[in-house]
């Protein structure tokens, strides 16, 4: 019989977003407080025969099937990369397998979805090679420094819940929950944004903030205070390159959002409603006006594995 194990890790909002300049190893400094939500990508892994190695395929119902379309399926796809960096970190061969990735997230979004897909995979990966080869399980935290090395959100997807990153948001100061819960509504454009273009207008702009205490927002006990709170600094330059996500911030926050913004690099708006009931209503008028419109709530737990 084929051995299959089916594994999820879940998307995330920037509560938090902070910038700092162009470091002289390429990358800008961040300080973020990641929220998971329950918008979740699934990985389902089986056995595959000798010598076929590893085959992907892509598919999801909740969102359009050009983001569907736009996964690669070969050696680029992180799921891929993943697998080989866990052979190669355990000294083992390659394994054959099968991939399944089930998408919820909008690709090219700003919401990890495609760190969510090789979080999953490492924790499939994880338990794959343990039963089939008896190798060591690996913590959480081992997997976290693998992960870093695949995209700076991979940790916090296998972290999950409320965090605090820094350095390139791949180091996880994990937090307390808030007293409530968070509803939201995530709007995403058809377009992409690439994360390094969207830093590289970061740096034109010119716009660079202190960072923060970030410990002292989850004391915060209101919706409303945390609206209030909510930052990006990248927002002003994803604008830049999409003029028409300031009219979408509008928009929604004219519909009732406590607060609309940029998620991540973008170009998805991570909208903040009061109720569930509102988020639903307020998503149903957008898709009726043709938009791509996600509900989910936070927060969420970090990549699990699933039944099977």
């Amino acid at each position: 019989m084929k051995t299959l194990i089916r594994a999820s890790a879940p998307g995330k909002v920037n509560l938090v977003f902070e910038v700092g300049a162009l470091a002289s190893d390429g990358y800008h400094p961040v300080n973020s407080l990641y929220l998971a939500l329950s918008l979740r990508e699934e990985i389902t892994i089986v056995k595959g025969q000798t010598g076929t190695g590893i085959t992907i395929y892509v598919h999801g119902d909740s969102i359009p099937e050009r983001h569907i379309a736009s996964v690669p399926t070969d050696q680029s796809n992180l799921v891929h990369k993943a697998v080989l960096l866990f052979a190669e970190h355990i000294n083992q061969p390659v394994p054959d397998l099968m991939v399944d990735i089930n998408k919820s997230i909008p690709v090219a979004g700003g919401m990890a979805g495609g760190s969510a897909d090789a979080a999953a995979m490492l924790v499939a990966i994880n338990v794959f090679m343990h039963e089939q080869n008896g190798t060591a399980l690996l913590s959480l935290d081992e997997l976290a420094t693998l992960g870093a090395q695949l995209g700076s959100d991979v940790p916090f997807c296998l972290y999950g819940g409320l965090a605090i990153g820094t350095g390139r948001g791949e180091i996880i100061q994990e937090l307390g929950n808030f007293s409530f819960e968070t509803n939201w509504v995530l709007c995403t454009n058809s377009q992409g944004l690439s994360t390094p273009l969207v830093f590289q207008a970061f740096d034109e702009l010119g716009v660079q903030g202190s960072f923060s205490d970030l410990t002292e927002i989850t004391k915060v006990d209101s919706l409303n205070d945390l609206a209030m709170l909510m930052k990006n600094d990248l927002q002003s330059a994803s604008i830049s390159l999409l003029p028409q996500l300031e009219e979408l911030i509008a928009q929604l926050e004219d519909l009732g959002a406590l607060r609309a913004m940029v998620s991540g690099s973008g170009p998805t708006i991570a909208a903040l409603f009061e109720t569930e009931a509102k988020a639903n209503e307020v998503a149903a008028v957008l898709r009726d006006k043709g938009l791509v419109a996600l509900t989910a709530k936070g927060e969420s737990a970090g990549a699990r594995l699933e039944a099977k």
